[in-house]
């Protein structure tokens, strides 16, 4: 067991002995990484961060939610939205449109310093975008979209530029769909409102004829025709027989006419509230999510960290040094034993 221990002893010894022969390597390469990594931790671009918080709204429809008498739990505009919303405003945040704009806006091809003659500029520009700005949703179910630039009002600038074009383009694309949904309403209105015009002429003529009201006058007629015949008024009897005629030959069109104009009025009821609610939606800025905050100009830098840019490149270097000085040892054995 001594003998055990002693070996130990012996072996660690010859280690310490082993590296200490070969100090000088492993601190001039060890020394080299710790300077090139204070050239490089001072070297690199600093950028700052910026980030906004927001809840989705949990719903898009302003008729919806304010224009509609059977209204259910997801047309409150003061609700919040729940995972499927939360994944919707993801989409929105990372759509091609939110991104263009963003690159034109701050010119973030200069920014990136993008070849603009390149032929891979746009996956590269696409790429630098993804590096820096990124969205993604919390635990608590809101969505924090994050800005790093080496400017830090521009980060903050740009982060809330995006928070603002999400109910901008969101809008755009709900108008251009509420305006062709506006425009089939409003066409089929127009049609409606000249048939009920004609129909309503019909009407008049009808009632210049004589027909008023079909049935008050069928039953009133009756009434007056079996007092007359009572009475023996023969004069009486003759007048009500030409008005049961005129009954008789324009009574059938004008309870068509009626019942007919009665369902087209009822059914243009239908058609103006949807009008309405089309002409809502269309004209809509509701906004679709709730901002908890906004983002702020960062006093400090983000990235880089310089002590662990630092750290690591000394650490990376020390590590090169034992495999610099293990493989210059295993080359040896390896000549000698050829």
């Amino acid at each position: 067991m001594q003998n055990s221990n002693t070996g130990k002893g012996l072996a660690s010894f010859d280690l310490v002995l082993f590296l200490w022969a070969r100090r000088k390597l492993i601190v001039g390469i060890t020394l080299l990484g710790a300077i090139v990594g204070v050239v490089t931790a001072f070297l690199i671009t600093p950028l700052y961060m910026s980030e906004v918080i927001m809840f989705p709204a949990i719903t898009n429809s302003v008729s919806k939610a304010l224009l509609n008498e059977q209204s259910t739990g997801r047309d409150d505009i003061l609700a919040l939205g729940d995972e499927e919303d939360c994944e919707q405003l993801l989409q929105m945040l990372h759509s091609d449109k939110i991104r263009d704009r963003v690159i034109q806006q701050f010119n973030l091809i200069e920014v990136y310093r993008v070849n603009a003659a390149s032929k891979t500029r746009n996956t590269e520009l696409q790429e630098a975008f993804n590096g820096h700005i990124t969205f993604e949703r919390t635990k608590f179910g809101s969505v924090r979209a994050q800005v790093l630039d080496p400017d830090p009002q521009r980060a903050s600038d740009i982060a809330n530029y995006i928070v603002d074009q999400v109910d901008t383009v969101w809008s755009e694309m709900a108008r251009e769909r509420a305006s062709k949904g506006f425009q089939v309403v409003d066409s089929k209105v127009k049609e409606l409102e000249v048939e009920i015009r004609q129909m309503a002429d019909s009407m008049r003529l009808l009632r210049e004829l004589g027909v008023h009201d079909y049935h008050t006058q069928t039953e009133r007629y009756n009434e007056y025709m079996g007092a007359a015949i009572l009475k023996g008024d023969q004069r009486a009897i003759r007048e009500f027989e030409e008005r049961f005629k005129v009954l008789a030959q324009y009574g059938g069109p004008y309870v068509t006419l009626q019942d007919r104009l009665f369902n087209e009025t009822k059914r243009m009821s239908v058609l103006r509230m949807k009008l309405e609610q089309a002409q809502a939606d269309m004209d809509s800025d509701l906004p679709h999510k709730f901002v908890v905050n906004r983002a702020q100009p960062s006093d400090r830098k983000h990235s880089p960290v310089r002590w662990l840019v630092v750290a690591i490149s000394t650490a990376s270097a020390f590590l090169l040094s034992l495999l610099l000085i293990v493989v210059q040892v295993n080359l040896k054995k390896i000549r000698l034993e050829q």
